[in-house]
């Protein structure tokens, strides 16, 4: 964790992660900003993620989707999803700030998309407060 947030939002914050593991069946999660600051990680016992790299990793993805979704005209950038042949990534908009998951197992990537979308939203809740 970083040290930006006041003890009780960390905890509930790191609540909403470990909760979002449970229903979306994703081997790491994280909370950052939008520059890859790294604010939340929370992972599973068999997760080999690096959380330093994972955050940095989505200041490009988000600065990617963006140019995409503005050159494309699609307007706002909801989330990003990259799946490659050993597992997926899915960056959703948390108010100003980001979660990302990611996954190894492709058969539930539709589920964790949805409940991405699902947790951003109190994500970006809890860090408004």
């Amino acid at each position: 964790m970083s040290g930006h947030l006041n003890p009780r939002k960390e905890k509930e914050l790191i609540e909403l992660l470990m909760g979002l593991t449970n229903y979306a069946d994703l081997d790491a999660i994280a909370v950052v900003s939008k520059q890859g600051v790294k604010l939340a990680y929370f992972a599973t016992e068999d997760s080999d993620v690096d959380p330093d790299l994972m955050a940095a990793v989505s200041a490009a993805l988000l600065a990617t989707g963006e140019m995409a979704a503005n050159k494309l005209a699609l307007d706002e950038l909801y989330e990003v999803v990259v799946r490659g042949k050993q597992g997926f990534v899915v960056l959703s908009q948390a108010g100003d700030f980001l979660l990302m998951g990611s996954a190894k197992d492709l058969t539930s990537m539709g589920l964790a998309v949805t409940q991405m979308r699902k947790y951003a939203k109190e994500v970006g809740e809890l860090l408004k407060k």
